[in-house]
């Protein structure tokens, strides 16, 4: 696997603007989005659910080296665990799945070897 380099190591993301809910951006493994609201998978076993679309946070996590993958995932490439190809899935490091959209099957052609 290659080690993908992320632009903003220490870049706080700022999940609930009510509560201050913030988290490091590369702590997050995995996002899943499910229609208005999105689930952010983080070291350590941790799991938050914020009431918005990943559209929301789309911007700003590429710009930190997340990938968009299929229509309800946005993975970390450096968490990447194993890739099937057969059945176009990665495996995280906290043992999530991933599906990938045929139509993004490319956009991990330079992460996953």
């Amino acid at each position: 696997m290659k080690t993908y380099q992320q632009k903003g190591n220490n870049a706080l993301l700022i999940l609930n603007h009510k509560t201050s809910v913030k988290v490091l951006i590369n702590s997050v493994i995995l996002i899943k989005g499910d229609v208005n609201y999105t689930k952010f998978y983080l070291e350590g076993g941790k799991e938050r659910i914020v009431s918005h679309s990943i559209k929301f946070y789309e911007n700003h996590l590429e710009n930190n080296g997340f990938i968009r993958v299929h229509r309800a995932f946005m993975i970390n490439p450096n968490y990447i665990k194993t890739y099937n190809s057969e059945q176009e899935v990665l495996t995280m490091s906290n043992g999530q799945i991933a599906n990938i959209s045929r139509r993004r099957r490319n956009v991990l052609k330079g992460v996953v070897a």
